[in-house]
């Protein structure tokens, strides 16, 4: 529980940091080998997690951490395989996430839902939907697979099943499941253990989440691992109960605001059941979300 907290705390002062624009130096890169042809690739950035899976006809990278990272990211993988990369599948499109997608030359597939593909699309954009990045001749590495609800796409003899349950972090969340590993890799709809960033902008929705949560949960079968967007692989338990958090939650903040409390009073009031004490409730996104919902629940 402590080597997590920490990891929150480093990641929300990096996340706030980027927000404002900056670019602070994050952890140095670990490599964390999850079964034979399985990595996660952590840190280099204060940025999201890269996963590789190798595969017989090349090697899926799931996320790109921020620019300028792609040598180095290149440079990790050629560790444990000389096989190319085949395809790269972004969970949305924040620059954290998409950020060295240009930097690896041609690659047969790049991957997004529907609404991340619209999202990198834009003429202009704020600095986390990561669009000015895709422009001029930069735009041939824009994604040319999409889809909306789900979708099985193969290489070689190896199955990547792909899956989007609804808004939350953004509106263009996607999981991706590599079911010959029982592994899904959740982005930043599940990130960390924590509260998360709501990006209104890019159709995130904080009155939305748990049920997006609820829906992933029931959807994803037959996995027993879970990589977050930013910190550790989980055993699937622990996305049952970030989906039990987040419903924790969205119920204390409907309950207060009816029963009149502010937002202030609603965030000192919050309290977490024992079972559920390894979640960050920590700022500013806590205080962030609960405002967020109390606005979203005003305008219905």
């Amino acid at each position: 529980m402590r080597r997590t907290l920490t990891l929150l705390t480093v990641m929300v002062a990096g996340a706030a940091a980027m927000v404002m624009g900056a670019q602070p130096e994050g952890p140095p890169y670990t490599l964390e080998q999850l079964e034979d042809d399985l990595y996660i690739l952590h840190g280099g950035c204060m940025c999201g997690n890269t996963t590789f899976y190798i595969t017989d006809a090349g090697v899926v990278m799931v996320d790109t951490k921020v620019a300028d990272k792609g040598n180095e990211i290149l440079d990790q993988l050629r560790t444990v395989t000389d096989k190319p990369i085949a395809m790269i599948i972004n969970t949305h499109t924040h620059f954290d996430h998409t950020g060295s997608n240009a930097e690896f030359g041609a690659v047969d597939r790049i991957v997004v839902h529907d609404n991340a593909n619209a999202s990198l699309r834009q003429p202009t954009c704020g600095f986390l939907a990561n669009c000015d990045a895709f422009k001029g001749e930069s735009a041939q590495y824009l994604p040319n697979v999409t889809f909306q609800d789900q979708r099985t796409l193969m290489l070689g003899q190896n199955q990547i099943d792909l899956h989007y349950f609804g808004p939350g972090h953004t509106n263009g969340d996607l999981w991706v499941v590599f079911p010959a590993r029982r592994v899904a890799v959740g982005g930043d709809l599940f990130g960390a253990k924590s509260v998360p960033y709501i990006d209104t902008e890019n159709g995130g929705t904080a009155l939305a989440f748990a049920d997006t949560m609820a829906k992933a949960v029931a959807g994803l079968t037959n996995v027993d691992t879970v990589i977050s967007g930013h910190v550790d692989a989980y055993p699937f338990d622990d996305l049952v109960r970030a989906a039990e958090f987040h419903q924790y939650l969205e119920d204390h903040i409907v309950s207060s605001r009816n029963a009149g409390q502010t937002p202030e009073e609603t965030r000192a009031a919050f309290e977490l059941p024992e079972h559920l004490n390894d979640f960050g409730f920590i700022e500013p996104f806590a205080g962030n979300f609960i405002q967020l919902m109390y606005d979203e629940l005003g305008a219905q």
